[in-house]
């Protein structure tokens, strides 16, 4: 019988504690719960983190290269003002002298005819290539009474220019200019023989000028975009301040990583990077010494220019039409019994197209275009396996991958207006109608050295379009007339209205003074301007009193930014702050070096140039510093300018020249990060400037860099955005121009390969 009493039957009746007993049973299982909530919570966290992380080490890698491109397109605009500096000069100068079809009329000082746009068909060569003529009244020194260039209407057209049967290297160089006034004050120059002789000068100074400072920019552009383009996708690149973009991306990765999966990386270092300009379809391996890479093609031409020459024999004066390109025979008929034959003889050797290959930067050309089927963009891959508590498999492997691409920019236009094959040039930019060019007005694209195309093709004479649309370019008598009109008023005596009858104050019977427009202003052409100890100015400049030139004020309203360079160029307002220093400290003291000493022994060691308009040594003059000049500086030269006031009506009548720099801004401006469409109160406008970007004493205050010189407002250039992979391999609508469509020649590798 149980005794109830017991010890053993109180404890077994006993219901207390079976809670606790349950509590103890399930523990295991609650706490495993809690790991697992745990473990996935900080799983989840460090994916989030990596992917974070790859996201702005990608965005990192494109903002380099969105900076590479957006210095590649400045440069590029560089020698498209470089081209239309050239084409005015030969154009606007080279014809004012005429007194028969120049619009400009000598004698009533006004417009000739009524048509200010139109072109005269029966003097159609006069306008469509013109022979170059410069020795007239009012240029100093020049004997009063003589004036070659009265009748340039029958001396003029391109039909005299003929393919060159050979293809020479660049010879030496003699460094040493004499100067143009001693040269003009000579009593040799009033003979006829000099005359010829003089314009060929002048106008191969100003060509040669330009192909050197072209060559010189397109070198840069080779050797920037080189860096940026390495032989495997997967090395390492170089950004414009001659960094790393490799260790760039490393640092953005590592110092946004968790610290486990920073452990993780430090251990293995287990992310890479894609460069897709380092494809092989796209990269700089198999081109020629001196080309870009093949993402970017060069523009080359071998344009046609025209100068009237002069025959002399005996008492038989005679002028005529001679061409200026390629052939030793081209060159004066009398130029060796002149004080300019050695200058001549090596102006001469520059003006031909160099040997092959034709990407040689030394031959003519009006930039690069990029080819649509390389895209630029950055991908990022990363793999961690951090270290996680509670983890009942081990260690977990992590991946994230991201692409991030500049979008938003113009690197310039393409020759033609569709782009069909990935390979090779845009069609319609060779022999093809001038009508399916993007710019219509100039010279046809040379593919071939042994086929420069049509001798006789007018289009040949430099020339460019101001609008979208423009059919005539600077062959526009409303141009020819403002120009020739502001050409002859840079001399005070043509200022009023009395006969110009000027003084004689010169012994040797030469008109000489030191007042625009005078050759002694271009003293330093062709040769003495791009080294490291020369101004880097190949614009008009008073070399006597060391201020610019009123001639220099003419051609700085000549390249301005036009409508037609807006819609093309991505345009940096303030270049040198922005950029040019960062490349000149970094860059070039970098993977770039080799840049300024590459090239024709013969030139020496260039400078790196910078924007039209910079004269290194000229200090500040008008609120400008022409020691740290860029397009911004350019507007502020010509609206103080009292000539172009005075005498060119750029507000009315040239009204394709841009007014503001702020017009630059045609960037992506979006309403906010939610609406992509157009915000109209940002494009082209600047609403918040810099500091000293826009103040009342610039000569004092110190600009801060800030890309379009704008803080809030319109943008200019690359931006980046991310980017799909599945994308990036699909067929891409209108990607060769409107109705083209196509896909990358550099996609990026399968998902398990990278």
């Amino acid at each position: 019988m149980l005794n109830k009493r017991s010890t053993f039957t109180q404890n077994l009746n006993n219901r207390k504690g079976q809670v606790a007993l349950f509590i103890a049973l399930i523990f295991q299982i609650l706490f495993l719960f809690f790991a697992m909530v745990i473990n996935v919570g900080l799983l989840v966290h460090h994916k989030i983190n990596l992917q974070n992380s790859v996201d702005l080490a990608a965005y990192y890698g494109a903002m380099k290269q969105a900076e590479g491109m957006n210095v590649i397109a400045h440069t590029n605009y560089q020698i498209r003002q470089s081209w239309k500096l050239l084409t005015w000069r030969y154009r606007m100068l080279g014809s004012a002298g005429d007194f028969e079809e120049h619009p400009f009329d000598k004698v009533t000082r006004g417009l000739k005819g009524s048509d200010e746009d139109g072109i005269n068909m029966s003097a159609e060569d006069f306008y469509n290539a013109p022979a170059f003529c410069i020795t007239y009244i009012p240029f100093k020194p020049m004997p009063p009474e003589e004036n070659t260039c009265k009748s340039l209407k029958n001396l003029s057209g391109i039909k005299i220019f003929t393919p060159p049967p050979v293809f020479i290297d660049l010879p030496n160089v003699s460094r040493s200019v004499r100067t143009l006034s001693e040269q003009m004050r000579s009593k040799a120059f009033e003979r006829c023989r000099d005359f010829g002789s003089f314009n060929y000068k002048i106008l191969g100074s100003f060509v040669v000028g330009y192909n050197i400072d072209q060559a010189s920019r397109m070198e840069f552009i080779n050797y920037l975009a080189r860096a940026m383009s390495p032989d495997d996708p997967k090395a390492d690149f170089y950004d414009i301040d001659g960094q790393s973009v490799r260790e760039g991306i490393k640092k953005t990765l590592f110092n946004n990583l968790t610290s486990a999966n920073l452990d993780s990386m430090k251990k293995n270092e287990t992310f890479e990077i894609y460069n897709s300009l380092g494809n092989p379809n796209c990269n700089k391996s198999g081109v020629q010494s001196g080309a870009p890479p093949k993402w970017l093609v060069p523009i080359k031409i071998a344009p046609g220019f025209v100068y009237v020459d002069t025959v002399c024999e005996g008492a038989s004066n005679t002028i005529r039409p001679k061409k200026m390109m390629l052939q030793k025979d081209n060159k004066p008929t009398h130029y060796k019994n002149t004080i300019f034959a050695s200058e001549i003889d090596e102006i001469a050797e520059f003006i031909r197209v160099a040997a092959p290959p034709l990407e040689s930067p030394y031959n003519f050309s009006v930039g690069v275009e990029k080819n649509p089927y390389c895209m630029a963009y950055v991908g990022v891959s990363a793999t961690t396996q951090p270290n996680i508590p509670f983890s009942p498999f081990g260690a977990v492997t992590l991946k994230a991958r991201a692409f991030y691409k500049p979008f938003g920019g113009r690197i310039g236009p393409w020759v033609g207006r569709t782009w069909r094959s990935k390979q090779v040039p845009s069609k319609g930019s060779d022999q093809l109608a001038r009508s399916s060019q993007l710019d219509p007005n100039i010279p046809p694209r040379v593919i071939d050295v042994g086929n420069i195309g049509d001798p006789a093709d007018p289009s040949r004479a430099a020339n460019y379009s101001r609008f979208i649309g423009d059919q005539w370019g600077l062959k526009s008598r409303r141009a020819l007339f403002q120009y020739g009109q502001a050409v002859y008023k840079l001399d005070p005596l043509w200022q009023g209205s009395n006969n110009y009858n000027p003084p004689i104050p010169d012994p040797n019977g030469v008109y000489y003074g030191d007042s625009a427009p005078n050759f002694e202003h271009w003293r330093h052409l062709p040769f003495n301007f791009y080294r490291k100890d020369d101004t880097q100015d190949i614009m008009a400049w008073d070399s006597g009193k060391n201020t610019p030139s009123g001639m220099r004020d003419l051609e700085m309203s000549a390249v301005l930014p036009d409508a037609f360079d807006f819609a093309y160029y991505s345009i940096q307002p303030n270049f040198y702050q922005t950029y040019y220093k960062r490349i000149k400290d970094g860059f070039l003291k970098g993977p770039g070096a080799g840049y300024y000493t590459q090239g024709p022994p013969a030139l020496g060691s260039r400078e790196f140039l910078g924007d039209l308009g910079t004269h290194k040594g000229g200090g500040k003059v008008g609120g400008v510093n022409y020691d740290e000049f860029s397009v911004k500086d350019q507007y502020t030269v010509v609206k103080n300018s009292g000539h172009l006031r005075n005498f060119v009506d750029i507000e009315s009548k040239l009204t394709y020249i841009s007014k503001q720099w702020e017009h630059a801004l045609t960037g992506w401006a979006p309403q906010s990060l939610m609406d992509y469409s157009l915000d109209t109160n940002k494009f082209g406008k600047c609403k918040t400037y810099p500091k000293g970007a826009n103040s009342g004493n610039p000569n004092t205050d110190v600009e801060v860099p800030t890309s379009g010189n704008c803080v809030m407002g319109g943008s200019v250039g690359y931006s980046v955005k991310l980017i799909s992979s599945d994308y990036l391999r699909s067929e891409i609508r209108n990607i060769g121009g409107d109705g083209v469509n196509g896909t990358l020649l550099n996609p990026p590798p399968p998902d398990n390969e990278f």
